[in-house]
This record gives C-alpha cells, sequence and structure tokens, in this order.
C-alpha cells in the first residue's frame, strides 16, 4: 500500500469512519448557504424550469391584448419610431372599444422629429408654410389624456444626459425602512415628455433590477420580474402591475413585509408573493399567438373596437429589429412584451411560484438530517443497504421537491441535496468497506492465532482447558447492573478441553445476543474448531443485520478452512430486551425449552431447522421468531445434559423439564447450578460422556427510563 493510499485509508477511518463525512457533511452545508456563487446554482435554476416544464400555468382567460409594432406595420406605416400623431390614431382605435387600461410598453423621451417647429428649422422658409399644422405630441398628449394610460418609466442607475423624472409616484406606500433596503433603487428615470406624462394617468418603470442580467437570467432565461422600485426615493410599479392599479381605480397598493424585506404585494383584492427583493418568481404559461393583434390591422380596421372592451391593452414591439427577446423556462422565445401580458395574467390569477426566505432553511435542515441519517445509518449497514439507503433518501429528496411544486407551487431544491449529499456518502461507503476488510483480516488472524495457539499447547491440556475456559464470557460481569435481563451459564467438559461453547453479547444498547454450540468429536481437535466456531459466530453475528445471512457466512467461513472435516451444531439468537422479540436460527441443534409461568413449553425449531454447520456446506438457513413474555425462563443445553447417562437410561428432555419446572425463585446462575448439580446426582458417578453446557436466560420485560 503506498503512503498516499495507507492515508487516504487512514482519513476514512478516523473517528470510527465518521470524522471525515462530517467534515464533508460541514462543507456541503457551506455551499448550499452560499449556492449561488456555485455552478449548483445553475443546477438548482434548471431543477425549476423543470418543474414549470412539468406544469406550466393554464392560460385560460385571456384578459391582455397585445397590439404589436411588427415586421408587417413597419412595412406599412414605416420605420420606428413613427409619427405622434400616427401613435394616436392607433391609440384612437383602441380606446373606442373602451379598454380597461392601456399600457405603453416604449418612451417618448424625445420631441417627435415632425413637429412643424423642428421642421421649420431644417427647412428655413416653410415656416408661414407649417403655420397652424398641430403638434404631433400634443396631439399623443390629448389622445392619451382620454382613457386610463400608463408610460413606461426606464430607471437608470445614474444620471444621464436627457433624464427626466417621473411624475405619478405611487400613492403612499407604508413599508418599514429596513425593507426598503432591499428593493432596488434608480437614481434617475428615463422618462416621456411632460405633455405626455401630465396626460397620462400613471407612470410604471419596464427594467429589470440593476443586477438582473448577471444573476437571474442564466444564457437568457428569465426567471423573475421586479414588482416594486424606487425612483428619486419615490415607490413606482412595473407597468403591468400600474395598468391593474389604473383599472381598478389608482387605489393604495399594499406590501407585505419582514425584516428580510417584501414577502408579497397586494392591489386591490388581487395579491402576489415576492422575493424579499420585490421580484416575482414568474409561472410561465406556454406562449400563444391568440392574444397578439399587429398594429397595422388595428390601425387598418381590421378588428372590430369592441375586440379592446374589459381588457388589458399593451402597445410594444412585437419585431426581432425592435427588441430582444428573452426565453422563458419552457423553453420559448417571447417578446418582451410577452413578460408584461404574462405578469398580469398571474396577478388577476393569484398564481405565481413561492420560494419564500424560509426555505433556504427548510433545505439546509434537509441536507443536515439527511447527512447525519447517512453517518448513523451507513458504518451499520451492509454495502448493499447501504446503496439502497442513499438511493432512496436522494429520490425522496428529489420527490419532495416536485411534490412541494405539484401541491402549492413551492420552489424545494432536491437534486441540489442529493449532489451535496454524495461525497459524504462516498466517504461513508469507503470507510465501511475498509472497515468489513479490516474485520474479514482480523478473522482470519484470530483463525491462525487459535491454529498457532493449539499448536504450541499440544499436550497441555490444563493450560488448553484455562485458554478454552476464558474464551468463554463471564455473564454476571459482563451485564453486572442489567436489569431487563438475567443470563446465568456453566459448561463443564466431559475432558480437560471440549467442543461446547456458549456466548452473549449486546450488538447495541436494545439487542442482546446469545449462542450455544456443540462441535463433533472431542478433545484439543474439537476445542480448536469450538474456538474458531464461537469467533466466527461473534464476529459475523455483529457484522450482519439479517441474522440467518450470518450464520450462512460462519457456516461458509467454518467450511473453507475445515481440514478435519468437523461439524457443529449451533442454536443463535438475538433478543430485543425492550419488546421481548426473539429472533433465531437453528443448525442441528436441541430446541431450546421455555419456562413460563407453571408451564415448560419448548420453542419450535420444527419449520425453519436446518443441518450443523460444515455438514452439507452452504446451506440457505431460515430465521425464526417467537416473543417472550416477561418473566420468561429460556433454557438453552447441549447433549450434554439431554444424553447424560447412569449406565442405563438416560437424562432426557422430559427430567429437564421437570427440573425447570421445580426451579426454586432465583438468579440464572444459581439455577445452572441447581440444573447441573440434578444432572450429576443422576449419572451416579460415572464418567460424562460428553460436554456439559447449560445457559439459562430470563428476560425481566422493559423498564420504564432505563
Amino acid at each position: 500500500m503506498s503512503r498516499l493510499t495507507a492515508l487516504a485509508a487512514a482519513l476514512l477511518r478516523a473517528g470510527r469512519g465518521r470524522l471525515f463525512p462530517v467534515v464533508l457533511l460541514a462543507i456541503a452545508a457551506g455551499l448550499l448557504h452560499n449556492i449561488e456563487r456555485t455552478p449548483l446554482h445553475n443546477l438548482q435554476a434548471s431543477q425549476f424550469d423543470r418543474y414549470q416544464r412539468l406544469q406550466p400555468r393554464q392560460r385560460e382567460n385571456e384578459p391582455v391584448i397585445v397590439v404589436g409594432i411588427d415586421s408587417q406595420s413597419l412595412v406599412a406605416h414605416g420605420q420606428w419610431p413613427w409619427p405622434r400623431d400616427l401613435v394616436a390614431r392607433l391609440l384612437t382605435r383602441i380606446q373606442a372599444g373602451e379598454p380597461l387600461a392601456v399600457g405603453l410598453d416604449f418612451v417618448f423621451a424625445e420631441r417627435d422629429q415632425h413637429a412643424p417647429e423642428l421642421i421649420a428649422r431644417r427647412l428655413p422658409g416653410s415656416a408661414h408654410l407649417l403655420h397652424g399644422l398641430p403638434d404631433p405630441d400634443a396631439v399623443l398628449a390629448e389622445v392619451v389624456g382620454r382613457a386610463p394610460s400608463t408610460l413606461a418609466v426606464v430607471g437608470l442607475s445614474r444620471e444621464l444626459p436627457g433624464a427626466r423624472k417621473p411624475l405619478h409616484p405611487l400613492p403612499a406606500v407604508t413599508m418599514d425602512p429596513a425593507a426598503t433596503t432591499a428593493l432596488p433603487h434608480f437614481a434617475s428615470a428615463l422618462a416621456s415628455r411632460p405633455e405626455l406624462q401630465t396626460a397620462a394617468g400613471s407612470e410604471g418603470f419596464i427594467n429589470a433590477t440593476p443586477d438582473n442580467l448577471a444573476s437571474h437570467g442564466e444564457r437568457g432565461i428569465l426567471r423573475r420580474v421586479p414588482t416594486l422600485a424606487f425612483i428619486h426615493d419615490q415607490p413606482y410599479l412595473s407597468l403591468p402591475l400600474e395598468m391593474v392599479r389604473q383599472a381598478l381605480g389608482g387605489g393604495e397598493v399594499a406590501v407585505d413585509q419582514s425584516s428580510a424585506g417584501m414577502r408579497g404585494i397586494r392591489i386591490g383584492d388581487y395579491h402576489l408573493p415576492t422575493q424579499a427583493n420585490g421580484e416575482l418568481l414568474l409561472h410561465f404559461g406556454k406562449a400563444s399567438a391568440n392574444y397578439y393583434l399587429s398594429a397595422a390591422d388595428v390601425l387598418g380596421g381590421v378588428h372590430p373596437p369592441e375586440i379592446f372592451a374589459s381588457r388589458f391593452v399593451i402597445v410594444g414591439f412585437n419585431s426581432i429589429g425592435l427588441q430582444d427577446r428573452v426565453i422563458s423556462p419552457l423553453g420559448d422565445s417571447l417578446p418582451g412584451v410577452d413578460i408584461h401580458a404574462q405578469v398580469i395574467e398571474s396577478l388577476l390569477e393569484q398564481a405565481a411560484l413561492r420560494r419564500p426566505h424560509w426555505m433556504p432553511l427548510v433545505e439546509m435542515s434537509a441536507l443536515l438530517f439527511g447527512g447525519l441519517l447517512l453517518i448513523a445509518a451507513v458504518p451499520a449497514l451492509r454495502p448493499r443497504y447501504a446503496v439502497f439507503t442513499f438511493a432512496g433518501l436522494s429520490l425522496s429528496l428529489v420527490g419532495s421537491g416536485y411534490l412541494a411544486f405539484l401541491a402549492g407551487r413551492w420552489l424545494f431544491d432536491g437534486p441540489s441535496l442529493s449532489v451535496l449529499l454524495a461525497p459524504v456518502f462516498m466517504a461513508l461507503l469507503g470507510s465501511t468497506l475498509i472497515a468489513a476488510d479490516a474485520r474479514r483480516r482480523e478473522a482470519e488472524r484470530q483463525l491462525q492465532s487459535s491454529r498457532e495457539e493449539a499448536a504450541r499447547v499440544a499436550g497441555e491440556l490444563d493450560a488448553a482447558r484455562k485458554i478454552q475456559m476464558g474464551l468463554l464470557p463471564d455473564p454476571e460481569k459482563c451485564f453486572a447492573g442489567e436489569k431487563r435481563f438475567a443470563i446465568g451459564a456453566v459448561l463443564e467438559p466431559a475432558r480437560a478441553v471440549g467442543g461446547d461453547y456458549y456466548d452473549c453479547f449486546m450488538l447495541d444498547r436494545q439487542r442482546l445476543c446469545i449462542a450455544i454450540g456443540d462441535v463433533s468429536g472431542k478433545g484439543v481437535p474439537a476445542s480448536l474448531f469450538m474456538a474458531i466456531s464461537k469467533t466466527l459466530s461473534g464476529t459475523l453475528a455483529r457484522r450482519h443485520d439479517d441474522l440467518a445471512a450470518a450464520v450462512q457466512d460462519i457456516e461458509r467461513e467454518l467450511s473453507r478452512e475445515n481440514p478435519a472435516y468437523l461439524f457443529v451444531t449451533a442454536f443463535i439468537a438475538i433478543l430485543d430486551v425492550e419488546s421481548g422479540t426473539l429472533d433465531y436460527v437453528c443448525a442441528g441443534h436441541d430446541a431450546p425449552m421455555l419456562k413460563r409461568g407453571a408451564d415448560i413449553l419448548r420453542i419450535d425449531t420444527e419449520t425453519i431447522a436446518g443441518p450443523p454447520l460444515c455438514a452439507l456446506g452452504d446451506y440457505p438457513y431460515v430465521a425464526g421468531r417467537s416473543t417472550l413474555s416477561p418473566g420468561d425462563l429460556l433454557c438453552l443445553f447441549t447433549d450434554g445434559v439431554s444424553e447424560a447417562g447412569d449406565g442405563g437410561e438416560l437424562f432426557g428432555t422430559q427430567r429437564l423439564a421437570d427440573c425447570l419446572a421445580t426451579l426454586p425463585d432465583a438468579s440464572p446462575s444459581q439455577q445452572c447450578a441447581l440444573i447441573r448439580d440434578a444432572v450429576r446426582r443422576f449419572e451416579a458417578g460415572a464418567a460424562p460422556a460428553d460436554d456439559l453446557t447449560l445457559l439459562l436466560l430470563r428476560w425481566n420485560g422493559p423498564l420504564s427510563g432505563y
């Protein structure tokens, strides 16, 4: 192993394999907190676009008509800008239908070049010919003043030549000064001619916030539009919202706010949620040409005036040569004026995407919870189940985003959380694989150590007996102070060393593993195989969550290094000490007995019992399940008890059952001693034919507050 590989492995194993994943989780939390400065922001924006493509806003009603200055109009009436009297004729046609409001999506910042005064300057001597001709700006102003009309204003970040202050700010808007700092502020503006401003009923800005292009438009995709901004420290609505306000009588605007900024805006009875900076997360509908009319057709009388009745009319550009087009999250290429139409539709439907200021906190909580869940669960799982766990967690996060959008148009970023959790999972998985390999090497080392020790102590049976007995746990010491259960055990080899064993240990705070086994044969070979069997049983039972799979692994490992073809009967069980649930596997062993009150029962192993370990090889063992009641006494024993003889008869299971039935109320250790004494009395001094092993477990039930 190279030094770099060893360093990587040590880093993965640090803190029991959890330190490095915790560091990665902290880094992931930092990236999520600053996601707009990372490439993940593009992933987030793309995912929010997929939500909209999955379910775009339904545009069932068409309250807006767009009269477009399109290519047909430019061919019919000449290049833009048109004479103001021609624009006045266009507005006159529209106003004849009595629309709710008319919005002009362009700015008349300079005088009409067809004004008589300007023509006279260019053509000296023509003043007498032009005398008496109307001023086109005055003609347009007179028409604009006939009906509710909203002029466009372009906010400027600094004073420029030709800048002009708008004349129609909103009525008093009550806002916390701290909340207004998040809104767009423009130092100046580009507005229409004063006579047009005076005649118009209102003005609304048409530009986005100053940093919109860098922050919210990825590859030309428009996702957010502003609703409220300050120009010369005066509040103004965007053009479409100002049109709605005028149609409703020009009342005040209510702003929902918090210390972080805006939360929503209300115009009359219509409400829309917003971001803290006043931007609207527009829920786009599919593009449609139904509500687009050519200005040339309107001027030519193709459409009757009634088509504009009770509708909002926006006059704007619809020619590629006159304006930039934007891409919607749905993939549609739209003229900018279409955005105004969709804003009005969204307000009237009160439909918008929702990503309130607390949504990032929800995502951060989900990230930390998912990361801690992986850190806690993956090291305890087999690699296959660990992969399934991460896949399930990722699908849950991504699916939650889709469900949140479908349920209430909430924008929850699940994919970014899955991407951020992937390094945490990979580190945990690497640590788990390294730990599994280390356990395998340790098991092999222990096996080899057992063989070497057996060879060194050949002929020293007394020393071997001490070593063998030292491998067995002392239940009273291991579980001192335990109130939920009590265990007693006894093992007496028929010779100096034997092939029986028992084991008991906690897999975790709630699960207790108990085991008993009987190796075929006697003496040193059996004792060596017993040591191997006990070691593998303990190691693999801790390694597996599935008891049956653990027993299969035990058999495979024992069969791999079994030149003497020994086999071992075993009964291994896991008790949930809180619920009393007992899962067990029987490999050719006698079924344990259960004392429940005055009744003596047998644990049912007939349906799930398999052959002894190493008898058939790779047998698919199955686990059984039973449930203990508080006060139950479980008795595990080897055939050294049931087959003990007095020279003529065997002790048998019935005598064992009778002995259990008459046991006094004492500790399991004392009860083990009483049963052992009963067996020895029955033998009447005859030499034991086999090792005697007993393990008694009394379950007291769960203790509150333990």
